[in-house]
């Protein structure tokens, strides 16, 4: 596979997983390589939560597409049938905030005993001390940060070079996020396409 056809499917990952698990799988970036490899173990759990509708335990191409192209219109937040890179991380901000308030994390308590969420330019380390949070480009993330990879992997999608996403592009990359998933060459996502690695 060649790298952008890697990157391809690594953002394919990233929309169809509501652009908020890609990088909670994601693991480090190594030499040569131009986004995260997607770890299809994950992959497949999620989509087994939001896209396998008949829930047979398979994700078919057709409940795919149908998860792509619901999530396309909740992403596409002023409905211009495009999606822009400020649209990708609105959309990501919003589904993380909305996951961290329904799921709080006992390590982020502070002294009053309310959740540790950002109070400013502050936040808690897993250790509860307080540190001036990083900001850069404007707080969108840094080069090394969860915004600039999914700006990375946004432009390797942007076909055209536009600075936006067109449902073609969107679903074209998705496509290949499939292909990559189906191992077996099925026509379905299931435990069958799934790698024998090491539980460690």
């Amino acid at each position: 596979m060649t790298i952008r056809k890697f990157a391809l499917t690594a953002l394919g990952a990233a929309l169809v997983l509501s652009t908020t698990a890609p990088m909670s799988m994601a693991a480090p970036r190594g030499p040569g390589r131009d986004g995260p490899p997607m770890r299809p173990e994950l992959a497949y759990v999620y989509l087994l939560k939001t896209a396998d509708t008949n829930k047979d335990g398979k994700v078919s191409k057709e409940e795919f597409a149908a998860r792509q192209d619901a999530l396309f219109t909740e992403i596409d937040a002023n409905k211009d049938g495009s999606i822009t890179p400020k649209e990708m991380r609105d959309f990501r901000r919003a589904k993380m905030e909305a996951f961290r308030a329904a799921n709080p994390r006992p390590d982020r308590a502070n002294a009053d005993g309310k959740d540790g969420k950002k109070g400013g330019p502050e936040q808690a380390d897993r250790d509860g001390k307080r540190h001036e949070g990083r900001k850069s480009e404007g707080g969108k993330g840094g080069k090394g940060g969860h915004g600039g990879r999914v700006n990375a992997m946004f432009s390797m999608v942007d076909a055209d070079g536009n600075g936006q996403i067109s449902k073609a592009e969107f679903t074209a990359a998705g496509e290949k996020m499939f292909t990559r998933l189906d191992k077996n060459n099925d026509g379905v996502i299931s435990i069958d396409d799934m790698p024998d690695r090491p539980f460690l």
